[in-house]
């Protein structure tokens, strides 16, 4: 069997979205049968690196992008980063303060609050009172808006819509902004080009919007059954949820395991 390349998603798609544990015991297992055949398996995820806990990296990948492709590691080496630019990230920032709607940055080490919107956030996060008080340091990756719903974010989406790709739930509470050409398919397609691995031989394995990039580049996309239907749509193939173990059965149905 030739060796594939896969990606997958964390919340949605391996564990419940924002839980810090493991994936179950069948997935688990099927992730080590692909990489005891040889198959590459990497995380693909939009958390950045602080919030990939121990306890949910509990088996082995052999590399992670992380901040919706803002980060590649392997072998626990970054080999690529591409941080927001402090320029960029103090001008949404004043955006984001004069609109007041609660966003967190996410950095490579830590999470930090801006803004003040009808959402109260409970976490302890330091605060950022004031765009100048970004500094490079932070290692931004990405942020989220978190809102009461859609109406609040609309102004807000109307100043970022031309540097970041946005991305929401189907609740309209939570938006993901990742900057424009830094998906998680851009960082698929560097990896690709750096090893030579061939488009046919990459799978992706996602169930929401920000996994869109990826499918359209891998040869294989497999979206979980609790995806939204503009992602099902899109996906080579759509396998069982989360609670039905469906990663497990989409590898068996690939006959990657």
């Amino acid at each position: 069997m030739d060796r594939k390349w896969l990606f997958f998603d964390i919340d949605g798609t391996l564990v419940p979205f924002g839980e810090n544990f493991g994936p179950s015991p069948k997935t688990l297992n099927a992730l080590e049968k692909a990489r005891a055949n040889g198959h590459k398996v990497f995380l693909c995820t939009g958390r950045t690196k602080c919030d990939i806990r121990r306890e949910l990296l509990c088996f082995d990948v052999d590399g992670v992008i992380s901040g919706a492709g803002a980060r590649i590691e392997m072998n626990g080496i970054c080999i690529r980063e591409k941080l927001l630019p402090l320029r960029l990230l103090r001008r949404t920032a004043a955006q984001i303060l004069r609109l007041h709607v609660s966003c967190i940055l996410e950095g490579t080490y830590g999470f930090y609050y801006v803004g003040e919107g009808a959402e109260h956030m409970p976490w302890d996060f330091p605060r950022i009172l004031r765009a100048g008080d970004i500094t490079h340091e932070m290692s931004i990756e990405k942020f989220t808006a978190h809102t009461v719903n859609e109406a609040e974010f609309l102004p807000l989406a109307a100043c970022l819509d031309a540097s970041y790709d946005i991305y929401s739930r189907p609740d309209g509470r939570f938006f993901e902004m990742v900057r424009k050409g830094q998906d998680k398919a851009s960082a698929i397609r560097w990896l690709c080009d750096k090893f030579n691995v061939k488009q046919e031989d990459t799978y992706a394995f996602g169930d929401s919007q920000n996994d869109l990039p990826m499918f359209r580049v891998v040869g294989t996309g497999v979206a979980m059954g609790s995806a939204p239907h503009a992602v099902c749509r899109e996906a080579t193939l759509v396998t069982g949820t989360l609670e039905q173990e469906g990663v497990a059965s989409a590898l068996e149905r690939l006959g990657l395991i």
